[in-house]
């Protein structure tokens, strides 16, 4: 299932990408227009990884192409911003199953 199509009908749904600012590129946001996202998907651009620190997903031995890239991960929040739902990897290579993010929205409150 692609997380895009199941979550279509979410009409609130907003996506925020948290993005270190060396991540921040035309390339990313010609990606979002292609798939015609840009409703949806807002960029944050975390200056110095300030976020990415607070929440403890950033990469703590990365490779010089990685610097202030954190973990892969997900979080879901409620209309009031509690955090309902959280995954973090170490393995960029493993995506959550779309599956599960879509019946951690379907859950919220």
């Amino acid at each position: 299932m692609e997380l895009r199509s199941a979550l279509a009908k979410v009409e609130d749904l907003v996506v925020l990408y948290v993005m270190a600012e060396n991540q921040v590129n035309e390339k990313t946001r010609r990606f979002i227009d292609e798939l015609g996202l840009r409703g949806r998907v807002r960029f944050l651009v975390d200056p110095g990884s300030a976020t990415m620190d607070a929440l403890g997903i950033r990469l703590l031995s990365p490779e010089q192409i990685e610097a202030g890239v954190p973990h892969p991960a997900t979080y879901v929040l409620d209309r009031e911003g509690v955090i309902r739902f959280v995954d973090v990897r170490s393995d960029y290579h493993v995506w959550i199953a779309s599956e599960i993010v879509a019946a951690a929205i379907h859950q919220l409150p």
